[in-house]
């Protein structure tokens, strides 16, 4: 008590306004709060690019209006910015950057300036709000991308079987297998289990991927990092820390990386005092996520509790990227349920190549082309963000045609907007499912048009050296996931609703996830054969 007084006073000795209670009711605190808003709209007006402004209907406008308009309407604004600028660079104005928005001439150009001068990572902190959400951990260096890079997907191969036992052990525990009546399901929190188990599969390994408390926190810490930062984009940064002590999102982000620590941290040590004592590990013990970070992290890399921190950060990207594409999909067959047999034909005449579930091996999910063609048209029509392509310019840019960026610039490009125009896709407005594989027919263009490929107008996992490292394992997951289930579920629209709307917030599309359908079980006979 007495260290509080004396704090007190110090106080109002520095600032004697501070504590005087005409200056600290409530009414004031908000007139404080509403100037200081203001205010930093006027300073973003100010200090802003002068490139065309979307989104933002006058420069008197405060911002708060322009920032609740991109909220509810981004994909309405971007496509404007795009057609009106198709060649030039437009901005759309948020309460917590001025963003500039590139046209798909300058990919080259993005796609070939150094890390050191425009960061990716710093411009990714930033848009999940990073220090306010636990995200920041990642700045630190680069070993997720890395471990992804170097690690992951060199050994899709040897990780395929581990992912399909633990479809199969989601299956047996979570669905039911009644074949006689239909069953409802919310095919989001449904397929959110099985990307969770399949995730934790890859990343911890045997026994712990199956700890309940791991997969509390996978799912649940990926669900409060979306929720802060959606409201968090809503105001300008100087208020995030002081929002995020109101914000139940924000604390409890912060208590899963807590109960992530306890759990892993004893499995690193107990891991590194079995490698210093000589125990032989079998290689398949070792091919996880979290063996492969402990291998190649330096020693300024190492320590347990960063490593338990960048365990929950990886399985954010991966448990969202893959759920958000599965149930996309899933709600898109149903949706358009004439593709539903020609993939199932496709999945027979592989069984009737390679046999047996279990006996199948990467190579066949390759040989599902119109799977995987149908999953690239569902993302084409329901991106994760109508935004990729992110980066903080660290350093001063000039582009190809004299164009200079400056230093702190925050940079994007609109990705739905290129990929749905017209002269990169053909009738955007129509969903054909087998888009991709009539395209992959041509003659050199056997592996183009894949799910995970990149292209200079196809940009929703990036391109170039920072294209997302986890494409590849996120298309053989959810391959692996919906394969399961069409062969041995019938799914069917509840009432006559249609296909679930999406929801959206700022740039982000995700899936309803209140959505129900009915599910019921297919009879043996037409099951996926296990063994």
């Amino acid at each position: 008590m007495a260290n509080t007084t004396v704090l007190l006073n110090s106080i109002n000795d520095a600032f004697p306004l501070f504590l005087d209670e005409r200056f600290t009711s409530p009414w004031m605190l908000a007139t404080l709060i509403g100037g200081l808003y203001i205010l930093s709209s006027a300073f973003s007006h100010m200090f802003a690019d002068k490139h065309p402004v979307f989104g933002v209907y006058s420069k008197f406008e405060p911002i708060m209006v322009s920032n609740f308009r991109f909220f509810h309407r981004a994909e309405d604004i971007l496509n404007e910015g795009y057609r009106a600028c198709k060649d030039k660079i437009f901005q759309i104005r948020r309460a917590d950057t001025n963003m500039l928005v590139l046209p798909y001439k300058y990919v080259e150009d993005i796609r070939r300036l150094p890390n050191s001068v425009a960061s990716p990572t710093v411009a990714h902190v930033h848009n999940l709000m990073g220090s306010s959400t636990n995200m920041h951990i990642i700045l630190r260096n680069n070993l997720h991308f890395r471990t992804l890079q170097l690690k992951l997907t060199p050994n899709l191969g040897s990780l395929t079987r581990p992912m399909q036992e633990e479809v199969n052990f989601a299956i047996e525990k979570e669905l039911a297998d009644s074949e006689d009546e239909w069953v409802t399901i919310k095919p989001y929190h449904t397929i959110l289990d099985f990307v969770a188990r399949v995730s934790a599969r890859i990343f911890l390994g045997k026994p712990l991927c199956r700890h309940p408390e791991w997969l509390e926190i996978s799912t649940q810490f990926t669900e409060n990092v979306f929720v802060s930062l959606v409201f968090l984009r809503l105001f300008p940064i100087w208020a995030h820390g002081f929002l995020t002590w109101f914000m139940p999102s924000s604390y409890k982000g912060t208590a899963y990386i807590t109960k992530a620590k306890k759990l892993l941290v004893p499995e690193i040590n107990r891991r590194r005092q079995a490698e210093a004592q000589g125990v032989v590990i079998p290689d398949k013990a070792k091919h996880n996520l979290l063996s492969w970070m402990m291998e190649i992290a330096t020693p300024k890399e190492d320590e347990a509790s960063a490593l338990a921190h960048l365990e929950v950060v990886m399985s954010l990207a991966s448990i969202h990227t893959s759920q958000m594409n599965a149930v996309h999909c899933l709600y898109d067959l149903l949706a358009h349920p004439e593709y539903l047999e020609p993939i199932r034909d496709e999945i027979r005449a592989v069984i009737a190549e390679a046999g047996p579930w279990m006996n199948w091996e990467k190579p066949q999910f390759s040989k599902l082309r119109r799977l995987d063609s149908f999953m690239r048209e569902s993302q084409r029509i329901n991106p994760p963000t109508l935004l990729s392509m992110h980066r903080v310019l660290l350093q001063e840019a000039s582009l190809s045609d004299g164009v200079v960026l400056k230093k702190g610039a925050h940079i994007s490009m609109p990705v739905n907007s290129i990929q749905n125009d017209p002269e990169v896709t053909p009738e955007p407005e129509k969903f054909d499912g087998l888009r991709y594989y009539n395209l992959r027919l041509a003659d050199g263009q056997g592996h183009q048009h894949q799910f995970s490929t990149t292209q200079d107008r196809i940009l929703n996992f990036g391109h170039g050296p920072n294209a997302c490292p986890g494409r590849f394992f996120a298309s053989l997951e959810i391959k692996i996931i919906l394969v399961r289930l069409l062969m041995d579920y019938d799914f069917k629209l509840k009432g006559d609703k249609g296909r679930p709307p999406n929801l959206r917030a700022h740039e982000f599309i995700f899936p309803n996830p209140d959505a129900e359908v009915l599910m019921r079980r297919r009879p043996a006979s037409e099951r996926l054969p296990l063994h």
